[in-house]
């Protein structure tokens, strides 16, 4: 007789959920490498398969045995929705916080058999260095756009309607995005008084280029009146760099 551990069928649904969360996403995985890569899919999808909906909730945490959600508690849904992806993607190996450190019992029973302490030292801290390093080059990668971003802010405070082309060229051809910098002209176009018949509603389904190119168009067609205006409202560069040392 095969002994109740040794069971080829799971013997809780968390067991069931998991193997077919796991088996789930790596076929996802194998036809496309980058399916969900900065969502939580194992998480999703063991909750989906133990009870019927994806998305985390505190009801849904109660029905996982070993865990016992409170809200007043205060830690966040979307801490447990990580911690939990970790969790089934490791297949119980590594048990982050907020998760109970022996929930591998109820959900990978089999991993508490096989591994050693010695191992399951290794691979935790394997695990965290490979976090950590992830971690430093998401973050380097974030500063990075954040930089060229608020240069790209700044080299726009100084243009006029006439000189947003030679703007738009250079900064269209970098790394930025095109929301932000539909967000930076928008921005923009709030100080200048000549441009104020162009209402961001008329632009919600078009690409950037057209903005820009409507802006180029009402730009050829400045009075002289309007030209200086809109010189005199572009702030003084040397005040300007006197404030930021301050």
């Amino acid at each position: 007789m095969i002994p109740r551990s040794h069971a080829l069928v799971p013997q809780l649904p968390e067991q069931e959920a998991a193997a077919k969360a796991i088996i789930y996403v790596e076929d996802k995985r194998a036809k496309d490498p980058t399916w969900k890569c900065y969502s939580s899919p194992y998480a999703q999808a063991f909750l989906r398969f133990l009870c019927g909906k994806g998305k985390i909730s505190g009801k849904s945490l109660n029905q996982i045995r070993g865990i016992m959600w409170d809200k007043e508690d205060k830690i966040p849904l979307s801490s447990y929705e990580r911690a939990l992806d970790d969790f089934i993607s490791s297949r119980g190996r590594y048990c982050p916080t907020p998760l109970p450190s022996d929930l591998a019992r109820y959900v990978f029973p089999e991993t508490l058999f096989r591994r050693s302490d010695r191992q399951e030292k290794r691979r935790t801290r394997e695990f965290h260095q490979y976090s950590r390093r992830e971690q430093r080059k998401r973050q380097e990668r974030e500063n990075k756009y954040a930089c060229l971003v608020g240069q790209a802010e700044i080299d726009l405070a100084f243009q006029i309607p006439e000189s947003l082309r030679a703007w738009y060229l250079r900064w269209s051809q970098s790394d930025i995005k095109q929301y932000d910098l539909e967000r930076m002209l928008w921005t923009w176009l709030e100080r200048c008084p000549s441009l104020s018949h162009l209402e961001r509603w008329q632009y919600s389904d078009c690409p950037v280029w057209v903005l820009e190119s409507d802006i180029r168009d009402a730009a050829a067609s400045l009075t002289t009146e309007q030209k200086a205006l809109e010189r005199w409202l572009v702030p003084d560069k040397l005040t300007v760099a006197v404030r930021s040392q301050v």
